[in-house]
């Protein structure tokens, strides 16, 4: 009970910055769709591999952004660290409205804490690299909330740094709230309301999108006959 107790506390300052958000720095905004299916499996007892294909539609949900398949490969230093690499091949529409390959490469440590019984905190760190040379940093804290055996609850944030010819800029912000249920034995499927805007251009762009995905975690093969 108390650990609810301490989530209700939670829930109106974490509405309070969707709601707040959407209206600083954009001046147009656009509402658009994620949807995703990924299938993990443990390799060994520390090594996990994941392959996750998403869709991205945006201009009010009417048009296909970005589509995409991820490979990933995590590793577990300790209970609280974990190393992950993301290879991500698809393609997106450029500015004039043909679809160009999208390809890039990155690298990320994570570290989870457990705050109380059924709250626990996390901090990742992620480099990413494209075959244009074009880099980012992006900085990511979130609470998890474990309501029951099946029901799950987070909130995400994230911060985009870029470099320029300037020095490092932060450009873009992500605020997500996610509800994640277990429909059967290893496998989920999420619903979720994320807020994305540009910072630090001409022209910056707050995005709504809402969130559905499906996960499937593998059962490992045991070698022993």
């Amino acid at each position: 009970m108390t650990s609810i107790k301490m989530f209700r506390r939670f829930t109106p300052l974490i509405f309070g910055i969707f709601f707040c958000s959407s209206t600083i720095l954009g001046q147009w905004t656009d509402y658009g769709v994620w949807s995703s299916a990924s299938i993990s499996q443990k390799v060994l007892d520390n090594l996990d591999f994941s392959s996750e294909v998403q869709t991205r539609f945006d201009h009010e949900a009417s048009r296909l952004s970005t589509t995409f398949t991820n490979l990933s490969l995590s590793k577990s230093l300790t209970s609280n660290w974990k190393l992950s690499s993301t290879l991500r091949l698809g393609v997106t529409r450029a500015n004039d409205n043909a679809f160009e390959p999208l390809s890039r490469i990155s690298f990320s440590v994570k570290h989870k804490r457990t705050l109380l019984t059924n709250l626990a905190a996390s901090v990742r760190f992620r480099y990413q690299l494209k075959t244009d040379f074009k880099q980012a940093f992006r900085l990511s804290p979130a609470l998890y909330y474990k309501v029951s055996k099946k029901l799950r609850l987070a909130f995400y944030t994230e911060f985009f740094v870029r470099p320029s010819l300037e020095g490092l800029f932060h450009s873009d912000s992500r605020y997500r709230f996610i509800v994640k249920y277990k429909v059967s034995k290893r496998r989920w499927v999420s619903f979720g309301y994320q807020i994305e805007q540009q910072k630090n251009t001409p022209d910056p762009r707050t995005e709504h999108v809402f969130i559905c995905s499906y996960d499937m975690e593998m059962k490992r093969r045991n070698g022993k006959k």
